[in-house]
């Protein structure tokens, strides 16, 4: 060996702090692209990296979704890089990392363009350590932190989150980074529970969350307790909601002919390709499901168990309640596919049936059919003439137009933004425009348009979603998603609830195993005031999508005023979701009711990470609570700037200042505001004249403007478009807003008699003796005496049918 060559294999200690983009492989090319780049110019801006210029204290790795940064030198290093990529990335909403940090041996080499390269344990460590993190998290290895500890500038933002095992069964000791204003406090979701020997020991940390499991079985009884576990500054009030921490995993009961389909390992050279997998997958989960003989659980719930950690199947197996499995990988190089699958009994580890299939990339939709067909075999499953016709059917000739409805399906379950809406409805089109003989991408592209109306109110959005149903019939009349994709239709567009539910009938005959239907019809039901159905609905949902949190059952026991089962409900629904805005929102509902103390929920919607925190709906909710404790600075502080183009529903950040100002007693700068923002509303409702919720928040503007007969024209129109046969679930948010024109126009009296007549009506939920105690909006009732005498309670049940 020469001595050049010795001298490049020599270790060295190296600082390695590993970046990856979540979410990367779900992107199209061209959002890969400007992500790396928007990354790259973060990292060099960071004056870590600066100083290094021109130096050898830096090797940095190209990852294909992110980098490795190899410092030598101090430790400090890294982690100040990371801290300021943090901050940065605040103004990055579209890229969301997660990092870890690691002190190791690593060994630099020279790639085949003679540049400097780096490998070794140290890099490989690094990564693992990252591996464990969700967005925002800034981990750092057990070593790295050791030599950090010792500086008061760092001890106060290291968290201890105990071992977690990682690839290949390793195990190491993590360290969570964060400080008030960079880093993810949360949690990590992929941190394995561990036992409480090994438990996170800084008071800082939130408690783990339950084995997934376990939630459900919550939902019957089960207490789950206020826990105040302040992270920054100390809470002197009633304590915010936490859930409780290493609970083990009851076996839930598998019946014989059920299975869930992992996901598929992508193994091609391409990351990009990931999708064609998660497609593949998909599409084998698909065709099991359209088999009434058997249990299908829903890809929502599989995807929790992606490739890369190992995978526990018999553990895996008791939580979905599946007595199988099916696992695969699939490999594609141009026009050429490899998949590969094998059938495993949860309950003993056996292997059952393993095939492995080389075809053309056309032949994709055979492989998928096959492999349905020989697992029912596998299974004993019947098939019905009907059933097996389905399963031999191939979705368009066009593989290109294949790969193309693929990577829209992947966006729709991914899109966080108006933009990536558009890019998935942009990409069903260009499926279409291949094979304008392709039912399956019709039927989708009509679903994704009716969400964007429903979201957006974007009129052309209705007319697009329609047109494309109608070419889907035309094409595929007996095809089960085009029934539901005229179910969707009838729903959102039309409000036509029995029309909807027939259509979801035909689409549950063709597709057995599809939990959305079933949520579907649950909120179709709860809408007609149907709620013992709806909660049937929502509970068989639940059985076929065990690992996803049914927000739904929650919001309906809600909107029942059954107290206790809707904070199990959610409580169980955000310990197999933490980062969902829905969850925490009706947590703390039902925390102020059960309380009515809105500073304890107010102070758990404090400690949330601020990815969270920042989300509209929970924005909302802490300015709401802001002002039941008259606590007006703050609420003030609270309100993020909505673009008038992201949020349909008319209510920008002058009419939220407007408020306040309002419950202040300034009603000359109140004024002031609300004429800013009425041409907005008046311009709404004059454009949308069947839609509810132009005229109620054209109502609410005239209301605080004291311009009583437009007011209460407005929020009387609103309820008419609202009969109670249709929405049982908006009518009482529509009364709601008409009893707030009412107490805001001197009408006190009817004000009193509609809450009077809203406080036992399912669907009114803000209608509570907390919201009415402290809410700034009943303020003119407040010397009222039969007000005062509703104040004194008890809070009234409700009674549903």
């Amino acid at each position: 060996m020469s001595a050049g060559s010795e001298k490049e294999s020599k270790l060295e200690l190296a600082h390695v702090l590993f970046i990856d983009i979540v979410g990367y492989s779900k992107l199209l090319i061209t959002e890969q692209r400007d992500r790396l780049e928007t990354l790259k110019k973060i990292v060099q801006e960071t004056s870590p990296v600066r100083a290094s210029k021109g130096k050898r204290d830096l090797i940095r790795l190209p990852t294909g979704d992110g980098m490795a940064l190899a410092f030598r030198g101090h430790p400090e290093a890294p982690v100040e890089c990371a801290l300021e990529i943090s901050e940065a990335l605040k103004a990055h909403p579209e890229l969301p990392l997660r990092m870890g940090i690691h002190s190791g041996p690593v060994q630099e080499v020279r790639d085949v363009n003679e540049r400097a390269n780096v490998a070794g344990a140290g890099i490989d460590l690094a990564q693992r350590v990252m591996d464990c993190g969700d967005a925002g998290h800034i981990l750092l290895s057990k070593r790295l932190a050791d030599d950090l500890a010792p500086y008061p500038r760092w001890s106060s933002h290291l968290h201890d989150l105990g071992d977690a095992e990682v690839k290949h069964g390793a195990r190491v000791h993590l360290f969570n980074l964060y400080t008030e204003t960079a880093g993810n406090p949360a949690l990590p979701t992929r941190l394995p529970t561990t036992p409480q020997s090994m438990a996170p020991k800084s008071s800082a940390l939130w408690p783990k969350l339950v084995a997934p499991a376990v939630v459900f079985l919550l939902l019957a009884a089960a207490a789950w307790w206020y826990a105040s576990r302040p992270r920054a500054k100390p809470v002197t009030v009633a304590a915010p909601v936490s859930t409780p921490a290493n609970t083990p995993a009851p076996r839930i009961s598998a019946p014989e002919k059920s299975i869930a389909v992992l996901p598929f390992e992508n193994l091609s050279e391409e990351k990009a390709n990931a999708y064609f997998a998660d497609g593949v997958q998909d599409e084998i989960l698909t065709n099991l499901a359209k088999i009434a003989d058997l249990k299908v659980i829903s890809r929502t719930s599989v995807m929790h168990y992606r490739t890369g950690t190992e995978r526990n199947l018999r553990q895996i197996g008791e939580q979905l309640g599946v007595a199988h499995l099916l696992e695969g990988s699939v490999q594609r190089s141009e026009k050429k596919v490899r998949v590969n699958a094998q059938l495993i009994d949860a309950r003993t580890d056996a292997h059952l049936w393993a095939e492995t299939y080389d075809r053309d990339l056309a032949d994709v939709f055979a492989i998928q059919s096959e492999i349905a067909q020989s697992i029912a075999t596998q299974l004993q499953a019947r098939l019905a003439p009907a059933e097996k016709a389905l399963l031999g059917s191939k979705p368009t000739e066009n593989s290109d137009a294949y790969l193309l409805y693929l990577q829209a399906n992947e966006l729709t379950r991914v899109a966080a933004s108006k933009q990536d809406a558009l890019n998935a409805a942009a990409l069903y089109q260009q499926a279409i425009k291949l094979d304008p003989k392709f039912a399956l991408a019709y039927a989708r592209a009509a679903i994704w348009n009716s969400m964007m109306f429903a979201v957006g109110r974007i009129p052309e959005r209705k007319q697009e979603a329609r047109a494309l149903v109608q070419a889907a019939q035309r094409l595929a009349p007996d095809l089960g998603e085009v029934h539901l994709a005229l179910g969707l239709l009838a729903s959102r567009l039309d409000s036509d609830n029995e029309k909807a539910l027939v259509e979801l009938h035909y689409a549950q005959s063709s597709l057995p195993n599809n939990a959305e239907i079933s949520e579907i019809s649950g909120t179709i039901y709860r809408r007609q005031g149907r709620w013992r159905d709806a909660l049937a609905a929502f509970a068989r949902a639940s059985e076929l999508d065990p690992q996803r949190a049914n927000f739904s059952l929650a919001d309906t026991y809600l909107r029942l005023r059954a107290w206790e089962p809707a904070r199990a409900a959610y409580a169980a629904g955000v310990a197999l979701e933490p980062q969902s805005p829905d969850g925490w929102l009706g947590l703390t509902e039902v925390q102020f009711v059960q309380s009515g103390d809105p500073a304890a929920s107010r102070a758990t919607l404090a400690r949330l990470p601020p990815a969270i925190r920042g989300k509209p709906f929970i924005s909302d909710a802490i300015w709401r609570y802001a002002m039941m404790m008259k606590d007006y600075d703050s609420a003030g502080n609270e309100l993020p700037d909505r673009p008038a183009d992201e949020f349909p529903a008319l209510e920008p950040k002058e009419f939220y200042l407007a408020c306040i100002a309002a419950a202040q007693g300034d009603a000359a700068r109140s004024h002031a505001l609300l004429q800013s923002v009425l041409p907005i509303n008046e311009k709404g409702a004059r454009d949308n004249p069947e839609d509810a919720v132009f005229h109620e928040h054209l109502a609410t503007v005239y209301a605080l403007l004291g311009r009583k007969d437009e007011a209460v024209r407005e929020a009387q129109r609103a309820v008419e478009l609202t009969p109670a046969g249709i929405d049982a679930v908006k009518r009482p948010i529509r009364l709601a807003t008409l009893a707030f024109v009412y107490s805001r126009c001197g009408e006190v009296d009817r004000a009193v008699d509609l809450i009077a007549q809203l406080l036992t009506m399912p669907g009114a939920e803000r209608i509570t003796l907390a919201h009415l105690r402290f809410g700034w909006e009943w303020d003119p009732l407040r010397k009222d005496p039969r007000f005062q005498k509703i104040l004194e309670g008890p809070e009234p049940a409700t009674i549903y049918r």
